[in-house]
């Protein structure tokens, strides 16, 4: 059994040698422990886009409340490991907490739901707490509510590829097409990264599209053979298959109650990008992607317009040229029908127009690959600088 203390040094440190240390942690632990550990060590319980809730700050406190009249320290993680220093009693059992143990715990917090289930948060989080050391402490509280305390990926992906003897880039590879550091470290460890493959419903690395400014008035890239659209919403992807639709931030969170009412039967599955918009106001979008169901009573009407394809009837095309992906894309979204959203294919533009109405504008290489999960160099988002105020002298 491998203690969670491990865990939780492992995110207190700040060592240069910190890659080496994960990986001879990822070397040591069997294999069904590998998984729940490099979720706790990237500050998560599960993948950002399955069903569950972080818990929230106030039933934490509660549960430090319960063990302890001291609360003191700046964030909550610090409150934490004070109050489980000056804990009014132990655990029922000293024995040393177990990553498995602790995941459990944190992953049966997340899915409680229903009548009770925040008086349920809540006596799981206490006995927890009640068992940790004061370290322990910080990181479970930090973990339960979701604040940012884990490793990055880019740390974690080096230290698996040191751990499992794999190449960095086919640890990438599968992160960028499965995006949950703990699927692709237990595929690591059996040699399966290989078969992680793009899958309706589960989220990928969108290619990164940097920015460019440019001066008011300057119009860019005159006489490339560039294609241009105007950019008005938030960045998403939605997927289909077998009659079932999914939407997803880019931040990869599930906002599929969005395209509940998408009818896409004519289709095998896809896999697309493009944007979300909701008139010119992005707090409807907001508002939408805040809410927990679709409603047909809602006064917002969204529309998603597709710009790009990265997977079709379940064949990976990002190595096609942007212009074929485009036209599969295109035959998709005229397959599908809709009465709660507005789907539509992106329409090419004249950039000097856009960039007029101060709109950003992104320009794509039409025979250039789609880099999931990195950056591309050949496709840019133009955005117009805003002049600065000029404050003469007095």
């Amino acid at each position: 059994m491998n203690e969670y203390m491990r865990i939780a040094e492992l995110l207190s440190s700040r060592s240069r040698d910190r890659i080496s240390a994960l990986a001879s942690l990822l070397r040591s632990l069997p294999q069904e422990e590998i998984c729940p550990a490099v979720r706790l060590l990237t500050g998560g319980i599960r993948p950002s886009w399955s069903p569950g809730e972080l818990t929230g700050r106030g039933v934490v406190m509660d549960a430090l409340l319960s063990i302890s009249d001291q609360i003191e320290g700046g964030d909550l993680g610090e409150m934490a490991e004070h109050a489980i220093r000056h804990k009014r009693q132990s655990g029922i059992d000293e024995a040393p907490l177990t990553i498995g143990y602790v995941h459990s715990v944190l992953n049966s917090v997340m899915i409680s739901k229903g009548r009770g289930s925040e008086k349920r948060r809540r006596s799981m989080l206490t006995g927890l707490l009640l068992s940790s050391a004061p370290l322990e402490g910080r990181y479970i509280a930090l973990t339960a509510t979701g604040i940012r305390s884990g490793i990055g990926p880019r740390t974690v992906a080096s230290a698996i590829s040191r751990a499992f003897g794999v190449d960095i880039k086919k640890v990438w590879a599968a992160y960028s097409r499965h995006p949950e550091m703990g699927r692709v470290a237990e595929a690591a460890s059996s040699g399966a990264l290989d078969g992680i493959r793009l899958t309706p419903g589960v989220p990928f690395v969108m290619m990164e599209i940097p920015k460019l400014e440019i001066a008011s008035g300057q119009v860019p890239l005159t006489g490339s053979d560039l294609i241009f659209c105007a950019r008005r919403g938030i960045r998403v992807q939605l997927h289909l298959s077998e009659g079932r639709s999914w939407l997803f931030t880019t931040r990869r969170r599930d906002v599929s109650h969005i395209v509940s009412r998408l009818r896409a039967g004519l289709i095998g599955s896809a896999m697309l990008e493009g944007e979300m918009r909701a008139g010119n106001d992005l707090s409807q979008i907001t508002r939408l992607i805040n809410r927990r169901r679709s409603s047909r009573r809602s006064s917002i009407r969204p529309s998603i317009i597709i710009w790009d394809a990265v997977c079709i009837d379940n064949r990976e095309i990002v190595d096609l040229a942007y212009s074929e992906r485009f036209r599969l894309a295109s035959e998709v979204v005229r397959k599908i029908e809709g009465d709660a959203l507005e789907l539509s294919i992106v329409e090419p533009l004249d950039p000097a127009e856009a960039l007029q109405d101060g709109l950003p504008v992104v320009a794509r290489s039409p025979s250039a690959p789609y880099l999931l999960g990195r950056r591309s160099r050949v496709d840019f988002q133009i955005v117009p600088r805003r002049p600065q105020a000029f404050h003469g002298a007095d």
